[in-house]
Formats: C-alpha cells, sequence, structure tokens
C-alpha cells in the first residue's frame, strides 16, 4: 500500500455533457488524474478536498483519505 500526499487539485463541471471532473496532481508524479464522481461525491470530495487538509490517496485501495486530526478537534474560524 502507498500513500501519496495531493499536491493540487482542480474542480470543474462540462456544461454541455453535464458531467463533474476533478483532476489532482499526486506527489512525486508528473501526470495529472481525471475522474468523473456522481454529484453526491462531487459535492463530498469539495467538501473535503477545500476544508481539509492534508488530503492523501492510496493506490493500493484507490482512496482518499484526510490528514490524522486529534479526537474532538473543531475547526478554528477567524
Amino acid at each position: 500500500m502507498a500513500w501519496k500526499r495531493v499536491l493540487s487539485y482542480m474542480l470543474g463541471y462540462n456544461v454541455k455533457e453535464k458531467q463533474f471532473y476533478l483532476y489532482y496532481t499526486l506527489e512525486g508524479e508528473s501526470a495529472t488524474h481525471q475522474i468523473f464522481p456522481t454529484p453526491q461525491a462531487f459535492s463530498a470530495l469539495a467538501d473535503m478536498f477545500r476544508h481539509e487538509g492534508p488530503i492523501n490517496y492510496n493506490d493500493a485501495g484507490d482512496y482518499f483519505v484526510t490528514g490524522s486530526e486529534p479526537v474532538g478537534a473543531v475547526e478554528q474560524h477567524p
């Protein structure tokens, strides 16, 4: 199982095809990956990528996870 940090991402929507997409680049790679999530998955991924960090990717299981946080951690707003 290999974990890689997500270095950058882009979220988008193709109006003509009515399709959501997510591009992401992983540490140590020059290629950009693309996925086409369902509307529900797109919403969850957008929330995760915008509000959590760091984001890591597991290439053996093909999934994203957030960085570790202490139990009960509360997000601070300025």
